[in-house]
């Protein structure tokens, strides 16, 4: 059990594990851990190095530099497990998922391992009803390849977010990925984003991460009582839908040896796993095609911008008070413990996506990037519905909001990162190797190691100059609230429409109100959203920097609404019993109503009762929904429908047990 116990009582965003195990866990797994493996158990992972080859089968029950980045969240989360998979051949994935639930384990599947919020991360050896967890890690299937001429993508489940702009760039110049966050640099998984519904930077146009188009595996019984792996295939291209398959079980049963492996070799998985990797290497030019049915099924959530935009026109009837208060969630753009699509989306693990299919996007024309800043929320407010929220058609590019706490905090603490991003670009592996040595170093078993990156880049940061051009500094330092907005010309009149909106809002407010700056040089451009970047990361480096705790929120508050969640709810708690933060940042993509929130508080505060009472206040004060894009993971408990969803896809409780608050028992007992 190596939890960093020490780290308890002081808390860091973004950095320190805040382990499960506070309390009544660790009884529970003492008494577990005294009951012998079975036979079958011990005996797993050389079945899985059988299946996949010696190197890819690491013991994680030892925490050492090869499978610390598969056993420590990037936020939250550092456990053991029995074994770490990491398979290079989709076929391999269904074998091992098959080896792992006959010998009675729980799998966890993970991507590239950036999640927030703990959901990929082992927390014990072994779950509270003495099950041994493996982790499966999908990373080494990072490949992907065009159908329909660039129109789609279809990404196996360890493509990368980075990995795929770098494609489309050299392959589609003139296309774009559908999805665009602030980690990409970290390389997060496209099927990561589609189990969480993630959002990012882009999602007013693309719509959050979704897709009715996969490859997935489910686990239930037989009726013989035997666990079963069943692949379920919606992927929808020519060439690879299952009836495309010779069926064989007319002769016999299916259980002659040669017919089972012919059939392994020429599953679906197998189809898929060989095109991807002759298109990787080269050899393949011809284009894939989507077949018919695949054409008639969703690769994006395509009514998303609708849905915004149609939002404040009911505003007047609720403040008529003719809103139904229990239609809430409808007016709320888009949140993690949402029900709605076919099984992948949003399922936080609870099925093993294999593969999606993707659109992907034309590129506009030309951009233009204005850095708004404004006297109040309430102007930016207004200004956001009659500017930017017109019409789906007018949709900015991206608007991202943030106020004079996260505008201080980042233009100081987050200089080293913000010139990095912006000389080497979000998708550079430089900087996921620097960030990777930057966790390694963090992990040192020396007193203090956590502390001495963010602490040298406090120090740095105080002699660099800002990234921001000179203009903006000074709104910056005049105005509480700015939006830094990007705007698209996609050939239809866009960018005019808006900028005259613009323009007759500014001319209505007056200066004193409102001021535009628009980026004239790509530079500019640039730096403005390497400076949004570099939020998250900026924050723990002020908080090691000044020695205080901090924690990281992120929330969606209904589409009309938009007003800042108060600390305190009346009647609710005692007033003194709510730690005051000395920091509250508050950033949002502000079209979507998703907002993050970094918040520093001094050394003896009781951080997590402060993230307790959030959660409370803006879901019961301000009607939000929380967590809205990072995910439940270990750190919050999914409303009653989602958790109910989550236990039809996994009815027998073998992948990801535990995750939002579930039970980690055989079948939920």
């Amino acid at each position: 059990h190596h939890h960093h116990h020490h780290h308890h009582d002081h808390v860091l965003p973004n950095g320190l594990p805040r382990t499960c195990c506070d309390g009544s866990d660790d009884d529970d797994t003492t008494t577990t851990e005294q009951q012998p493996l079975t036979p079958e158990q011990q005996e797993l992972p050389r079945t899985l190095r059988r299946i996949v080859g010696k190197a890819n089968v690491l013991d994680g029950t030892q925490a050492t530099t090869q499978t610390l980045p598969y056993l420590k969240g990037a936020r939250i989360g550092n456990g053991a497990a029995l074994c770490i998979v990491t398979p290079e051949r989709l076929q391999d994935v269904v074998d091992v998922a098959q080896a792992i639930v006959h010998a009675d384990c729980t799998v966890i599947a993970q991507g590239q391992n950036t999640g927030l919020t703990g959901g990929s991360v082992p927390t014990h050896v072994r779950t509270t009803d003495g099950r041994p967890v493996v982790v499966l890690s999908l990373r080494r299937l990072d490949r992907c390849f065009p159908l329909d001429h660039g129109r789609r993508v279809a990404c196996l489940a360890g493509a990368g977010l980075a990995d795929l702009q770098r494609f489309l760039a050299h392959q589609f110049p003139h296309r774009e990925a559908h999805s665009v966050l602030g980690s990409t640099f970290l390389n997060p998984t496209a099927a990561a984003g589609v189990a969480l519904g993630s959002g990012g930077t882009q999602c007013l146009r693309k719509g959050p991460a979704y897709t009715d188009r996969a490859l997935y595996l489910t686990i239930d019984e037989t009726k013989w009582g035997r666990k079963q792996v069943k692949v379920v295939n919606t992927l929808g291209i020519e060439g690879m839908e299952d009836d495309d398959l010779e069926s064989d079980d007319e002769n016999g049963d299916g259980n002659n040896g040669t017919t089972q492996e012919k059939r392994r070799m020429d599953s679906v998985p197998s189809r898929l796993d060989i095109w991807s990797r002759w298109v990787q290497g080269g050899y393949e030019k011809r284009m894939r095609f989507s077949s018919e049915t695949g054409k008639a099924t969703k690769a994006h959530d395509d009514s998303y911008g609708e849905r915004l935009c149609c939002h404040h026109r009911t505003e007047d009837d609720n403040q008529a008070g003719n809103s139904d208060p229990n239609n809430n969630h409808t007016e709320i753009s888009r949140f993690n413990a949402d029900t709605r699509g076919s099984p992948p989306n949003r399922s936080e693990g609870k099925v093993i996506i294999l593969a999606t299919v993707h659109d992907t996007f034309p590129k506009p024309k030309a951009t233009q990037t204005f850095w708004v800043s404004f006297d109040s929320l309430d102007t930016a407010l207004q200004f956001r519905r009659r500017v930017c929220l017109d019409n789906a058609q007018d949709l900015p590019v991206s608007l991202e909001y943030m106020d004079r706490d996260a505008f201080d905090v980042i233009d100081g603490a987050g200089r080293a990162l913000s010139h990095t991003i912006r000389w080497l670009g979000t998708t550079s592996p430089v900087i996921r190797h620097l960030w990777n040595f930057k966790l390694w170093v963090e992990d040192l078993p020396v007193a203090g190691a956590h502390a001495w990156v963010d602490t040298a880049l406090y120090w740095v940061n105080a002699v660099l100059p800002s990234t921001l051009p000179g203009p903006i500094l000074k709104m910056g330092r005049a105005f509480d609230h700015h939006v830094a907005m990007t705007v698209g010309d996609f050939g239809g009149g866009e960018l005019e429409r808006l900028t005259r909106r613009m323009q007759d809002f500014a001319k209505e407010h007056g200066e004193d109100k409102i001021q535009v700056h628009e980026c004239t040089s790509a530079g500019h451009a640039q730096s403005l959203s390497a400076f949004r970047f570099a939020a998250a990361p900026a924050f723990r480096t002020y908080c090691v920097g000044k020695g205080m705790q901090g924690i990281s929120i992120d929330y969606a508050l209904p589409n009309s609404k938009g007003q800042v969640p108060p600390l305190v709810l009346d009647g609710n708690d005692k007033k003194e019993d709510i730690a005051v933060p000395l920091k509250r940042m508050r950033y949002s993509h502000f079209g979507c109503n998703v907002v993050h929130e970094d918040l520093a508080y001094g050394a003896n505060v009781n951080v997590h009762q402060a993230k307790i009472s959030l959660k409370r206040a803006v879901e019961h004060g301000s009607g939000g929904k929380l967590p809205s894009e990072h995910g439940h993971g270990h750190e919050y408990v999914a409303p009653p429908e989602t958790q109910e969803r989550w236990k039809k896809l996994d009815p027998l409780n073998v992948l990801n047990p535990g995750i939002g608050g579930l039970s980690q028992s055989y079948r939920y007992r």
